[in-house]
């Protein structure tokens, strides 16, 4: 049978044991801070093409001429927070426009990494951390998808709802 380990040696055991837990969460707690930082600069572009998209809105909504008009744009910003251009030429306009007009503002990708932060949302690669898609669906309608540091999808309504603080990078 075998000896019981001496009082120094479970002690000394504790200590390697909690020095390694504070280790672990010191490093959590660091890669969490780093990914946070990341992540705001993925929202924030997101939000600033929301933003974009919502200035459209109001300006289209000021635009509009007839009650069945207004209802269009206003079920496309509510339900899913995209304008409803006018026509699909007038849409892939806008989004050309808005691609342009967003790189040449924000010339850096939010996360360091290579390449713009906003794209086509048909050129979109199939690796996708911390971009922005902009694309027209149903032909009229001009929507911005963002992607976070793992290139999964953000809520538009959680992110125009909840503005980052500024965008870092």
């Amino acid at each position: 049978m075998a000896e019981r380990p001496s009082a120094s040696a479970r002690l000394r055991f504790a200590w390697i044991l909690g020095l390694v837990i504070i280790a672990y969460g010191a490093l959590a707690i660091a890669l969490s801070v780093h990914v946070i930082d990341q992540q705001s600069g993925a929202r924030a572009d997101l939000y600033v093409t929301l933003q974009a998209l919502d200035q459209l809105h109001q300006e289209a909504l000021s635009q509009a001429t007839t009650d069945q008009e207004r209802q269009a744009i206003e079920a496309a910003w509510h339900n899913e927070r995209a304008f409803a251009a006018a026509s699909p030429l007038q849409a892939r306009h806008i989004v050309q426009t808005l691609i342009s007009r967003l790189n040449q503002e924000y010339p850096t990708n939010a996360c360091g990494r290579r390449g713009p932060s906003f794209v086509a949302a048909s050129a979109l690669p199939a690796r996708h951390p911390c971009m922005v898609a902009i694309g027209t669906r149903k032909g009229h309608v001009v929507d911005a998808t963002g992607y976070d540091t793992q290139g999964i999808a953000m809520d538009n309504f959680y992110e125009y709802l909840y503005a980052p603080v500024g965008r870092s990078g």
